[in-house]
This record gives structure tokens, sequence and C-alpha cells, in this order.
């Protein structure tokens, strides 16, 4: 009987019968009647090429010529030996074909004497046969050989967040018909890189033919790479078991073709997001009828996108054109819905409706007009609902500040025009934005303090006219409260300082008055506090020094007095600090020449006497220094010749004397 040929499956008799490699091996079982006369023949004729084989340096030699070295005994006539041989070579084939000497983090027991299945990321079956291989973030750089067939008892393929998996997907893979999981997303596969790891071109057919074989396949994630072209769905349809397709964040380009709707039945999971997608949206995904998540957005939504929907003519490119075919409705077990950052329009379907089961409505950054249906507002499973920069309106969909089950509510940038809501029913909610609706108005009521969970609440640029109620003050999870641009009058409600954790606060461009709340100290967590273009009086207070983790200070534009604080010295993370066009008097403190992350500081246009520090020549981060019209007298300091990061000096209309020092010209000129 003739040796096999290369690839096909590795048949092995005993008594006449086949036995199959997922199979024990029966007890008193007769040798094989296909005879090997060295391990290179069988893998020769069953797994590999010889040339690659006896080429020296080569992953394959390697492979071969380190199988020799710890299991030379190995009989490739016993079905035993035939698994052992085929499993330990395509192992290391792998490690070899990915860097595993010098690269790998993890390489537990790899290339041993002892069984694979203690080998670090395999996992094998009672029998011995490697049913799992996972080698998740483990610095593997190189290609996926074709040896990987050798493991044909393979369930579970993750090699996932590696980065450096380049080129294509053996087509050998087609023959690991156990195979249920294909876990390869954050990788290079589709492109080839250079000796640094830098994809430097795009290969084509990555995605190989015989994957269609695959038929008990249940997840393909192929996620964060660089595979391009036209979808391909046809090699996708056969897959009738498979319940998770993951294409997110690649390069495929074009049309979704027709025929997703004859992708499997069985499919849960379809996540094209990030790719550069053209056309409409197939109404054929309402045949898709057992989807739970759905997701088309031109970029992830925890991701950079790749690029905007409109060129310089205001003309859509590169993503989803078209109206929201109202066949989504047909979708009645779906969870998620992802259509973000698209260029869709017209009004929504009120077929939306029927998705009972609806939890995540993510459809931002389109063009989409009209009034929100009831339909939709009247879904009870919402749970995130981001509908944002669109052309929604004019009535604010108060049916959502009233949904217990939601947690972000995100309605910014739209044509609302109404009435800010006065009564919540927002037991879960973490976010409300409503960023930038200049004709929401009305008034800050005080049963925002019902909204307990509420981590940020974003109100910039509406047109409420009201103070601010002190009852914000029982938000105690609030991290993040911008109300810059609005007509809020009254102070600044000390009972802000009880909400520790907050992070950020905006209340820029107001109509505040009264003092800035030295209370505001016990604000730990504060790393961003403006509150510039107000009518604050008063000092600055001297306990904002105890902030340790404040970044940016903006009291800027209002009508603060007396001198700047000398205690400033906690402000350890502070990078811009901002008093301009106050009535600030005194001296400008030395010591913030000791607070060395400064990039900016301004003291524009108040009545700063004195000298300039010397010690300010000690910032090296400094990028901008504005001390313009004050009564600053003396000479410049010879230290801000050491300020190399400065882009802008800023001294006119002071009364310094002396002469410029010449490194400071020397800086202006380079």
């Amino acid at each position: 009987m003739a040796p096999q040929q290369i690839g096909t499956p590795i048949p092995t008799v005993f008594s006449g019968e086949f036995i199959s490699p997922a199979m024990s091996i029966p007890q008193g079982s007769m040798a094989p009647i296909i005879q090997w006369t060295s391990i290179e023949e069988y893998l020769t004729e069953t797994l590999t090429d010889d040339g690659l084989l006896q080429q020296i340096g080569t992953p394959q030699n390697l492979a071969y010529t380190r199988l020799m070295a710890t299991n030379p005994g190995l009989d490739p006539n016993t079905l035993q030996g035939q698994i052992d041989i085929s499993q330990r070579y395509s192992l290391n084939s792998i490690y070899y074909s990915t860097s595993g000497p010098s690269m790998w983090f993890s390489r537990e027991n790899w290339l041993s004497v002892e069984s694979p299945c203690g080998w670090f990321g395999v996992t094998c079956d009672s029998n011995g046969f490697v049913v799992e291989f996972s080698l998740r973030e483990n610095d593997l750089f190189g290609t996926l050989p074709s040896e990987i067939r050798g493991l044909s008892a393979l369930r579970v393929l993750d090699l996932g967040d590696n980065f450096s998996i380049y080129g294509r997907i053996p087509q050998s893979i087609g023959q690991l018909t156990k195979l249920r999981s294909i876990i390869l997303d954050a990788n290079s596969l589709g492109a080839e890189l250079d000796n640094s790891g830098t994809p430097v071109s795009l290969v084509s057919n990555a995605v190989p033919e015989e994957i269609m074989n695959l038929e008990n396949l249940v997840t393909l994630n192929l996620e964060t790479n660089f595979f391009g072209g036209q979808l391909a769905f046809n090699l996708i349809s056969p897959l009738t078991n498979l319940e998770s397709l993951n294409l997110r964040l690649n390069y495929f380009t074009g049309a979704i073709p027709s025929n997703v709707g004859e992708l499997p039945k069985s499919l849960l999971i379809l996540d094209l997001s990030g790719n550069t997608l053209t056309g409409t949206l197939p109404t054929e995904f309402g045949l898709l009828t057992q989807l739970q998540e759905l997701r088309v957005a031109q970029s992830d939504a925890s991701a950079v996108p790749k690029g905007t929907c409109i060129d310089a003519n205001s003309n859509p490119k590169g993503c989803i054109t078209g109206t929201i075919p109202s066949q989504l409705g047909f979708l009645t077990n779906l969870k998620v819905l992802w259509l973000f950052e698209n260029h869709l329009q017209g009004v929504l379907p009120t077929e939306l409706g029927n998705i009972l089961t609806l939890r995540e409505l993510m459809l931002f950054t389109n063009s989409l007009s009209g009034e929100i249906p009831a339909s939709v507002t009247g879904l009870q499973n919402l749970e995130i609902v981001d509908l944002s920069t669109n052309y929604l309106g004019p009535a604010l969909p108060l049916p959502f500040f009233q949904k217990p089950s939601l947690e972000v509510l995100s309605l910014g940038i739209n044509i609302f025009a109404d009435q800010f809501p006065t009564t919540f029913n927002l037991p879960k909610i973490r976010t409300i934005s409503l960023h930038q609706s200049i004709n929401v108005t009305g008034s800050l009521p005080n049963t925002i303090a019902q909204l307990t969970t509420l981590n940020s609440l974003d109100l910039y640029s509406c047109s409420l006219a009201s103070t601010i109620p002190t009852e914000i003050g029982n938000l105690t999870a609030l991290e993040a409260f911008d109300a810059e641009f609005n007509f809020l009058t009254g102070s600044i409600p000390l009972e802000l300082s009880r909400v520790e954790s907050l992070e950020s606060l905006n209340l820029n461009y107001n109509f505040l008055s009264g003092t800035v709340p030295g209370e505001f100290a016990f604000l730990q967590r504060l790393t961003f506090l403006d509150l510039g273009f107000n009518y604050l009086t008063g000092s600055v207070p001297p306990e904002l020094g105890f902030l340790l983790q404040l970044e940016v200070l903006n009291l800027g534009d209002n009508s603060l007095q007396g001198r700047i604080p000398n205690d400033f010295l906690g402000l350890s993370s502070i990078r811009k600090m901002r008093f301009e066009r106050n009535r600030l008097t005194g001296t400008i403190p030395k010591q913030l020449g000791s607070l060395e992350k400064l990039e900016e500081i301004t003291f524009l246009n108040n009545t700063v006497t004195g000298t300039i520090p010397p010690e300010l020549g000690n910032l090296e981060l400094l990028t901008s220094l504005d001390l313009a019209y004050n009564l600053l007298t003396g000479n410049v300091p010879e230290s801000f010749a050491q300020l190399t990061s400065l882009n802008f000096l800023f001294l006119e209309k002071n009364k310094l004397s002396g002469i410029v020092p010449q490194g400071i010209c020397i800086l202006i000129e380079s």
C-alpha cells in the first residue's frame, strides 16, 4: 500500500477497522497495515513538505530536529506513535514559526520530553489528544504554519492578543474539522510585517476557502487584524453551527452583500464594525431572526474612528448610507444594535419597536431626522441609548427619562427644542448627555437628586436658566459634571464639596456669582476645575492647594481679588493654571517654579506687581507663559533660557526693564 498523500487524513487499520484519531487505542491492537520506514518519511508524506523539513533553519527543520532529540523512539507504525509524532511536530512547528525561543512570554515545558498535554497553553482530553491550544497574550511573532493540521482533534484555537501573527490563515486549517472556536483577534493577519513588526502591505486571500469545511465551528473571531477585500459570506454560509462571527476592525471594503441573509440561521452575533463598508444596509438582515447582536458601525465604540464619513464636499465616503431598513424589526431576539458613525438618513422605523429584547441602541453620528417613534421610546428593556449627533427632534423623548432599566442616555447634538425634564425614574442611570442641545431650556430641577447612581451629567451648551440646586450634593456617585455655556445663576452650592467622587467640574461661561468654595479641597479626586467666565468674587482660596490630583485649574475671566496664594505647592499634578482678566494683586509666588508638570500659566490682565520669579525657569515642560498687562517690574530672568519647551511668551504692557536675555532670543529663533 502506498503511503498517504500530504494533507490527507491519516488512516490506521486494526483488524480491518478504521480507527479515527478521536478514538482511543484498543488493547492488544495490531500494527497498522501502512508501514513507514522512519519518522521523517511519515511526516513528509502526511504533514509537511520534504523540502522545508530538510532545509536547515526552517521552522519545520527545527521542529523535526527537536522531535528527534527528545523523542527519537516514537514508532510511526502504531496509532499512539502517529498521534505523538503528529502533535509534537505540529506544536514544535508552531513554536519555531512564531518565534518561540526568542519572543514568547511563557514557554513552560515546551519542547520537553514530557507529554505536550503538560505544555503551557495546551489542553488534552483523557485520550491524550490536544483539544485546546490557547496562547493568548503570549508575544507570538510570525506566521501560522500549515503543519497545524497535525492537531486533528483540536476544538479550540485561541491565539488572540499577540499582535504580531501575520500573513494568511493556512489552508490546512480546513482539515481541523472538530474545531468549535477560532479566536485570532488582535493580530496582524492579512498583512506582511517588516522586522520591526510594522505592517507594510496587505495580502490577498488571507482567509482560505477551506474554512468552509469546519462544519462544527461555533465561534470565528478575526477582530482587529488586516483582512481586506470584499466580504465573502459564501465562505461562512456552510458553517451551519456558527453562532458568533466577529470581523470588527479590519480592512474589508465595498458593499455588504445581499447574501448576508444566507448566513447560518444559528448566528447570534454578527460584528462588521470598524471596516470601510459602503452602500446601504441590506434588507436581508431581517432574515437572520436568531441574531442577538448586530454591529455595523464605522468604528468600534472603544476605538479611535478610522476616518470621517464625509469628504471635503460633504459627500459620504467609506460608510453606510441610505435608511435603516424596516426589516430589522423582524430581529425580535436582538439585544444589541450598533449602526453608529455612518451616514444613515431618514426617520427611525417604527418597526424597531418590535424588538422588545433590545438593550443597546447605538445610532450616534448619522444624519437621522424626525421624531423618535413612541414604539422605540416605549421599549422596556433598554439599557444604553445613544442617538447623539443626528437631526432628531424637536420634541425631547421624555419617556426615556422614565425608564427604570436605562443606564446610559446620550441625546446631544440634535435639534431638540423642549423643556428639560423635571421628573425622573432612572434608578440605574450612569450617564445623561444633552451636550450642545442649545434649544433645551428650563431649569436644573432639585429632583436631579434622585439620580443617585449618576456618574456623568453633560449639559454643555444647553439653555438652562436657574440656580444649581443644593440637592446636587446628593449625587454621591457623580464623577463628571459639565454645564458650560448655560445661563446658570446664583452661587456655587457648597454641597458640591460632598460629592467626593467628582473628578471633573466645568461651570465655565455662566452667570454664577459669589465666591469660589474653599470647601472644594475635600474633592480629592478632582482633576479638572473650570469656573472661568462667570461673576465670581472674593479671593482665590488657598485650600485649593490641597487638590493633589488637580491637572487643570481655570479661574479666569471673573472678578477675583487679593493675592495669589503661596500655598499651591500641593498641586503636584497641575498642568494648566489660568487666572486671566481678574483683579488679582501682589506678586507671582516663586513656589510655582516647583510645580514641575506645569505646561501653561496665564496671569494676563491683572494688577500683579513685583518681579518675575526666576524659579519659573525651572519649569521644563512649560509651553505657554502669559504675564501681559500687569504691573511687573525688573528684568526678564536669565533662567528663562532654560525653558526649552516654551512656544508662547507674553510680557507686554508691564514695567519691565533691561534687555531680553540672549538665551531667550535663541529659543525664539529656533
